[in-house]
């Protein structure tokens, strides 16, 4: 144990020099429309204080005084409002982008677990910077990356290297499969194993305050056995971390878990495990029945909507709608660009508003301003995150985006809430902000060069394609 502390002691600290400088100060956002997405539905012009990285000061109107020199963005009338929560996501899946379509989740999944056996570390780090730079630009703060292949543990670190390289707040859930006839045997892991690696990833990283950790199943029962189930749970609570798990994506899983282990959902085969509860976070949930729901919100567990990813996969509509009206606490993900094409969280917005529509054949089934909810303030809940970020509020973070308004797609203005939803486009988020710390502002990165990582990501596409050729899938 000792050795592997020291290597991530090592590790760590090279991260440490090639991010420093990058400090917080303080700051102040004028002349904005706030939209503070707390409980009340409201917005207002007014400005935000930051200090150190948290928000110190939140009204209506201009500021009494402002330091001469001190460092201020003028909104200008643009929307100033939490930066939005990716609450699951698999950033380095960039690299392939229309790779594999129209295929349903199993045949799919074949050739994403195949793609294990040729992945390298330097295919991770490109791709997830790039990623990540993609949801930078399109307004998001927080991802949850939820990480199933492992073919080599420094996969997951050079993960974590380009999260934090990019600057934005992240959840890490390092999840775990055992078994699945499809799953290669270089990502197959006892619970040993895989949590000697978590162990190792944590202590890398415990200086690192925007990022956090869970684990889990990848996608139960499928992959993952009762025994390591068990296991799960018991690290996760030994260690005070969160839980992360595909679950319910398709009829074919339901159907998996009726024959193999007799249960008439996955939601409550996982159950009889423990893994619902207030730290665990279900992606999809698209086949789950009203008492499975009522098993989420007893539990406490809340649910990630991928209505882009379910969509192209031809997985089917979650029952959004019903959840939320049973109280489950419901966020939203992009899923990974293998099956979205895109980590465009605007455009998920307006995909979940419309879909439950059209599902339903009510057009107010759904109101806007709680898809806005489910993009900032439930996402960070779901994420345990609910005490730092998804609001705009004195004593919270400061992850924060400007989002310009006046673009002919955009005017007039009727319905705020509406149109943020249905009208505004990622394009449109010009300033970017974690922690207090300007990661884009004026549509400019100000940390990374993208021609470099651009180009970077395009020369590990390229690798990545010959070596796919060589895969039997």
């Amino acid at each position: 144990m000792e050795e592997r502390d020291s290597e991530a002691e090592v590790r760590s600290q090279r991260l440490e020099v090639r991010i420093r400088g990058k400090g917080m100060s303080d700051l102040t956002i004028v002349n904005a429309l706030v939209v503070p997405m707390t409980e009340e539905r409201q917005s207002f012009n007014g400005f935000v204080r930051v200090s150190d990285g948290v928000i110190t000061e939140v009204r209506a109107g201009a500021p009494r005084e402002v330091t001469k020199d001190a460092p201020m963005i003028d909104a200008d009338g643009s929307v100033l409002m939490p930066g939005l929560v990716n609450a699951h996501t698999h950033v380095y899946q960039v690299l392939l982008r229309a790779v594999w379509e129209d295929l349903p989740l199993l045949p799919w999944l074949k050739r994403i677990y195949g793609a294990a056996q040729v992945l390298r570390p330097e295919h991770f780090y490109a791709g997830t910077l790039l990623g990540c730079i993609e949801a930078i630009r399109s307004g998001v703060t927080t991802v949850c990356e939820h990480n199933f292949l492992n073919p080599h543990p420094e996969c997951a670190f050079e993960t974590i290297r380009a999260i934090r390289e990019s600057g934005l707040r992240a959840v890490f859930a390092r999840t775990i499969m055992d078994t699945g006839e499809i799953v290669p045997d270089c990502v197959k892991e006892n619970s040993d194993r895989a949590f000697r690696h978590i162990e190792d990833i944590i202590a890398a990283n415990r200086q690192s305050e925007r990022l956090s950790f869970m684990t889990g199943p990848n996608t139960p029962p499928l992959n993952t056995t009762p025994d390591l189930l068990k296991e799960i749970r018991r690290f996760a609570d030994e260690k005070s971390i969160g839980i992360s798990a595909h679950v319910a994506e398709s009829r074919s899983v339901v159907e998996f878990t009726k024959e193999k282990h007799g249960k008439s959902g996955v939601v409550g085969f996982l159950d009889d495990f423990g893994i619902p509860a207030p730290n665990s976070i279900f992606a999809h949930c698209v086949h789950v029945s009203d008492d499975e729901i009522r098993v989420l919100k007893e539990r406490g567990a809340s649910v990630s909507h991928n209505p882009v990813s379910n969509m192209m996969l031809g997985d089917g509509v979650a029952p959004v709608v019903e959840m939320i009206r049973a109280g489950v606490n419901v966020a939203l993900g992009t899923d990974g660009a293998a099956s979205n094409h895109s980590q465009d969280l605007f455009e998920t917005m307006k995909t979940a508003s419309l879909l439950q529509k059209v599902h339903h054949q009510d057009a107010g089934v759904i109101d806007p301003y709680a898809v806005l909810r489910m993009a900032t303030v439930n996402g960070a809940r779901a994420l345990g995150l609910g005490s730092a970020c998804g609001t705009i509020e004195v004593g919270k973070r400061a992850d924060l985006i400007l989002v310009d308004l006046d673009a002919i797609h955009n005017q007039p203005i009727n319905d705020l809430f509406s149109q943020l939803v249905h009208c505004a486009k990622a394009s449109d988020v010009w300033t970017v902000i974690v922690d207090g710390e300007i990661l884009m502002k004026d549509r400019k990165l100000t940390g990374q060069d993208e021609r470099e990582v651009l180009s970077n990501a395009q020369r590990r596409h390229r690798n990545l394609m010959e070596r796919l050729r060589t895969v039997s899938f």
